[in-house]
C-alpha cells in the first residue's frame, strides 16, 4: 500500500500542527508511489477543497488526492496545499513505524513500530 505519515498535533507525528482543533493523531498519508492518498483519524474533521467545493473527508476513508488539492484540519482555516504537504513528506521521509513515541507505562522512547523493550511482547 505505500508508506504512511501521520499528521497531527503529537511530537511523534511526522507533520505536526500546533492547533487544539486538531487531533493528536488527525490524519494518515499515504505515498502509493504514483500518487498520495489521505485518511482521515481525527473527530474534529478534515475538509478538502477541490475545484471551488469544499466538503468534509468522511472518517477512516482512504481518499486519492489532486495536486490542486487544499485540505483544512479540524477548525483551523488555514488552508494547507497538497503540493506543499507532499514535498514537506518527500523531505522527512518518516513512515509510521519509524516514529519515536514515548512508553506511556515505562517512559521510554523507542521506534514506534519496534515496540517497548520493557513491555512484554
Amino acid at each position: 500500500m505505500g508508506y504512511r505519515y501521520k499528521l497531527g498535533r503529537s511530537y511523534s507525528c511526522s507533520l505536526q500542527i500546533l492547533d487544539e482543533s486538531v487531533s493528536l493523531e488527525h490524519a494518515i498519508f499515504i505515498d502509493a508511489g504514483e500518487n498520495f492518498k489521505i485518511e482521515d483519524i481525527s473527530h474534529n474533521g478534515t475538509y478538502i477543497e477541490r475545484r471551488g467545493a469544499k466538503r468534509r473527508l468522511q472518517r477512516h476513508f482512504i481518499e486519492e488526492l489532486k495536486p490542486d488539492d487544499v485540505l483544512y484540519f479540524g477548525f483551523n482555516e488555514e488552508p494547507f496545499y497538497v503540493t506543499d504537504i507532499i514535498n514537506e513528506i518527500k523531505i522527512l521521509k518518516l513512515p509510521v513505524g519509524s516514529q519515536k513515541v514515548r512508553c506511556p507505562i515505562h517512559g521510554i522512547i523507542h521506534l514506534e513500530g519496534n515496540g517497548c523493550p520493557m513491555c512484554p511482547q
